[in-house]
C-alpha cells in the first residue's frame, strides 16, 4: 500500500494495482503517495484536505491504470500525421 492514503480507499487501490504488472505497481504506489501528500498539504481548509487529496490521487491512479493496462494488452493508436 502507498505510504499516504485514506484507509477507506484501501480495497479500491488494491483492485486497481492488481491490473498492473509488479514493476508498474511500485511506480504507481510511489506516485500515488506523492500526489496524495502534495495535495493534502496544499489544501488550506482543514476539513477539505482528505477529500482533495483522495480525489487527486485516485483520479491519477485511475488514469494511469487505464492507460498502462491497455498498453500492456497491445492496444495502441496510429501516430498522427503532420498537417491533418
Amino acid at each position: 500500500m502507498p505510504k499516504h492514503y485514506f484507509p477507506d480507499d484501501a480495497n479500491w487501490i488494491q483492485e486497481m494495482l492488481l491490473q498492473l504488472s509488479p514493476s508498474a505497481r511500485n511506480r504507481a504506489l510511489v506516485a500515488y503517495s506523492e500526489v496524495y501528500q502534495e495535495h493534502w498539504e496544499l489544501e488550506p481548509v482543514s476539513y477539505r484536505k482528505d477529500n482533495k487529496a483522495r480525489h487527486e490521487a485516485n483520479s491519477r491512479l485511475r488514469q494511469y491504470v487505464r492507460r498502462y493496462s491497455k498498453a500492456m494488452q497491445g492496444y495502441t493508436s496510429a501516430p498522427l500525421l503532420v498537417g491533418q
